[in-house]
């Protein structure tokens, strides 16, 4: 009989999560996101790398921490609404030589990477290696020649500029599973924390004599939200043990799937989250300096960057038997 799959963190990944947690009030990390002012944090980055987080999941690492553990430490970074690139840090680091992939884990190198044929590549002035991703493969490529700075919405500062084509790099297909597992559960995290807030404000914020949490119309889409984003957690979760189940430095098309589909989950999860947290909040809701508008702007960021797409599509059509006949 098979062992029953539990998605509870064991201790030592509850202490991790409880670690991050510690560095970033420490840090004023909420101060950093709601800044939003298109500066890289390089300190804060470094300081982040020097906990040895991004050496979770490598494949050259023996000792380092599982998918797992991954799936921990970016749902921790998530509900801190760490700035920066934390999804796309844990993928390059399954398909970089080991001695790109070290200095990037000591927070020496950043990391940007562009999907889509876009040419955008998220702080890319910033960045020291460069990445390319479409539906199947992740591709390094050289540093673009006519980047150029390209003001984002969401306050980071991006680049844009053209790239030739490359091969892909070994190791591609288990880059893009654990690239939608960091992001899934960064996602999950942030709109957890998101909507617990949210939930504390109207149950305290009185309106009529009532708190805004006694109106049907104000805590059922909230309840809504909370059940959307856990599912997605729970997704990551499974996607990451799946990984797990696997040998080290491969992931299998079960675990491609789940990953596909808790991406997917998690970004409309997170974005429905941001959209009704700023409703439950009122008109403080949509401040700059208000207690919601730094975590919607990161959500949006980054579930709207293409993170899963048509490959993550195809991958759930399959599962359900209706892919291309």
């Amino acid at each position: 009989m098979s062992a029953a799959l539990t998605l509870d963190y064991d201790e030592d990944q509850q202490a991790i999560g409880a670690a991050i947690d510690r560095f970033c009030e420490q840090r004023d990390v909420a101060g950093a996101a709601r800044r939003g002012d298109g500066v890289f944090p390089h300190e804060l980055w470094r300081a982040l790398a020097e906990l040895g987080v991004f050496a979770a999941g490598a494949p050259h690492r023996e000792d380092a921490g599982d998918a797992q553990t991954l799936c921990a430490i970016a749902e921790a970074l998530g509900r801190n609404v760490f700035p920066g690139p934390v999804a796309d840090t844990f993928l390059a680091l399954q398909v970089l030589d080991r001695e790109a992939a070290e200095e990037v884990i000591a927070g020496r190198a950043l990391v940007a990477v562009s999907r889509g044929g876009t040419g955008l590549f998220p702080w890319g002035l910033e960045a020291d290696l460069f990445l390319v991703v479409n539906e199947t493969a992740v591709a390094r490529v050289d540093t673009p020649a006519d980047l150029q700075p390209l003001q984002t919405l969401g306050g980071e500062i991006w680049g844009r500029g053209a790239t030739t084509a490359s091969d892909a790099l070994a190791g591609s297909a288990r880059a893009l599973t654990i690239g939608n597992i960091a992001a899934a559960a960064y996602l999950a995290g942030a709109g957890l924390r998101l909507v617990r807030e949210t939930g504390d404000y109207v149950a305290a914020r009185r309106q009529f004599g009532r708190t805004l949490g006694e109106f049907q119309a104000v805590a059922h889409p909230l309840a809504d939200c909370a059940i959307a984003v856990t599912a997605a957690q729970h997704l990551a979760r499974a996607a990451a043990c799946s990984v797990q189940a696997q040998p080290r430095g491969s992931a299998d098309g079960r675990a491609a799937t789940l990953a596909a589909g808790a991406a997917l989950s998690a970004g409309d999860a997170a974005l429905r989250a941001a959209y009704t947290c700023h409703q439950a909040y009122g008109a403080i809701g949509v401040t700059v300096e208000g207690p919601a508008f730094h975590f919607s702007r990161r959500i949006r960021h980054l579930a709207t960057q293409a993170t899963a797409g048509a490959r993550e599509q195809d991958l759930l059509l399959a599962e359900a038997g209706l892919g291309a006949q």
